[in-house]
């Protein structure tokens, strides 16, 4: 990532000591053309950023000197505590606020400025131009935790620079502290690791060889890339990128590497430290496109999401069961179990996602209502009739999804097979040269999606206690003509 210009101050330089010595003049604005303050009255000129942060409470004073007595510099200070170096500005959608601000100067010598009430110093802006002096604003409180972002701005356009000095100040400015990583997580694919860390980091100092990520059996893993995740020369974020995917669920651990000697914070402190993260490696669930089910009338009827298709093994996958039973209405939540059981006819529709929420997939039921009573003829008459009665066929066999029939004459032989019995138009013995008499035949249906009824020759309901698959037998009489 490229460095920015520390004319903005999203690229601000960072203070880590008591004096700091600007030998390098700018002579322009930077890439953003910002906000420095009420007394400067929002003019950039030839500016330089520089941020801290306060590490203990106390009264926060510094001298801005020039080299050459005759320089004009101006500053402008603001708490970019909550909003960044963004949130700078004026009004309602400002959100780090100046707190700071003098650009009070006279012709000839302009000397030394900045916040000091030993030299001074009154109030908070001073300024502009001759106007509402002196060229020191009063000592400000700040406390810890707080961070700054200081603007000053050459308006001599001089090549001497200057030095700020924070010695007078009783709070404690410059960070002492190491960076530690505080945050490890990864995304659904499981080859980009986000670390954080305690503070930010200098970008330019984050390498992949700076870190090792150890896998469950505590074999370790290189890291292929790193990038920082803002924006600037610093950022508290970094995506670490392996050169494949994880493929195992566990814990892993992130360490900073022995040799490592250049993950630091914009004062030198060098990172340290380990982080842990639970790694559930999952694979997508497997959606599918409507089925259509049969529901008998007055009976019960169980969906499962898991006997269309096969998931995926040792995955974690949450189940929500909506029904649709027509008319406009709203859909309706039924459960969160892989099956459910329903009773009535409509369109239910099951969404698949995994835990961690990853990947997710849509399947449904179209379950129409059926009678499911099934009735098979003992006395055909294919002879004697047209259209009537002249075949075998069993009526409410296309509730279920298969069922095969045969049948044999008085001697065992076989005159009639086939597998796909449900679709068929029946036996038609005429057309088969059948002679008239006695059959015997064989009906099995292989699966029981359904409760299966059976219908004697009056009419009666005999329900079928036995399971699947259910093998009906009987004789079938084939009538003469008269």
């Amino acid at each position: 990532m490229n460095a920015q210009s520390p004319s903005d101050c999203e690229g601000a330089i960072v203070l880590c000591g008591d004096v700091y010595s600007e030998t390098e003049a700018s002579f322009n604005t930077g890439a953003v053309y910002e906000y420095t303050g009420a007394c400067n009255q929002n003019l950039e000129q030839s500016s330089m950023w520089y941020t801290f942060t306060v590490y203990e409470d106390g009264l926060l004073s510094f001298v801005l000197d020039p080299l050459d007595p005759m320089d004009d510099y101006d500053w402008g200070l603001f708490d970019i505590s909550e909003g960044g170096c963004a949130g700078i500005g004026v009004g309602l959608g400002a959100t780090s606020w100046e707190v700071g601000c003098n650009s009070y100067g006279v012709l000839g010598a302009n000397g030394a400025t900045g916040i000091s009430t030993a030299n001074g110093g009154t109030g908070t802006s001073n300024g502009p131009g001759d106007l509402n002096g002196p060229p020191f604003n009063a000592d400000l409180p700040v406390t810890q935790g707080s961070s700054y972002a200081l603007v000053v701005m050459n308006w001599s356009n001089s090549l001497n620079g200057y030095t700020i000095d924070f010695g007078q100040s009783t709070a404690v400015l410059y960070d002492q502290d190491a960076p530690e990583m505080v945050g490890l997580q990864t995304d659904c694919d499981v080859q980009d690791f986000v670390v954080t860390f305690s503070e930010p980091i200098v970008v330019g100092t984050v390498e992949p060889g700076d870190f090792v990520l150890t896998d469950p059996n505590g074999v370790g893993i290189p890291v292929g890339g790193v990038s920082a995740n803002q924006g600037g020369n610093t950022s508290d974020s970094f995506t670490l990128t392996l050169p494949n995917p994880v493929t195992e669920s566990g814990t892993y651990t992130l360490e900073i590497t022995d040799n490592s000697l250049f993950v630091e914070d914009p004062c030198g402190n060098a990172g340290t430290g380990m982080l842990e993260v639970d790694v559930v490696v999952t694979a997508p669930p497997v959606g599918w496109d409507e089925v259509e089910v049969v529901i008998c009338v007055g009976e019960q009827l169980t969906l499962n999401a898991n006997t269309v298709v096969s998931q995926p093994e040792g995955d974690f996958i949450q189940y929500l069961w909506t029904w649709d039973g027509g008319g406009g209405a709203d859909l309706d939540t039924l459960g969160f179990n892989h099956a459910i059981l329903v009773d009535q006819p409509g369109l239910y529709t099951v969404q698949l996602s995994t835990d961690p929420d990853c990947y997710d997939a849509v399947g449904s039921f179209w379950v129409v209502s059926e009678t499911c009573h099934v009735l098979i003829p003992n006395v055909i008459s294919p002879y004697d009739t047209q259209g009537t009665n002249d075949r075998f066929q069993v009526d409410g066999l296309e509730a279920f999804g298969q069922a095969t029939a045969q049948i044999f004459n008085r001697w065992g032989g076989l005159v009639y097979e086939n597998n796909q019995f449900q679709n068929s138009s029946g036996w038609d013995p005429k057309a088969d040269g059948a002679p008239a008499g006695a059959y015997h035949y064989v009906v099995t249906i292989p699966v029981l999606d359904v409760p299966l009824v059976l219908l004697n020759a009056q009419g009666q309901a005999i329900p079928y206690e036995g399971q699947a698959p259910a093998v009906l037998t009987g004789v079938l009489h084939v009538m003469a003509s008269e």
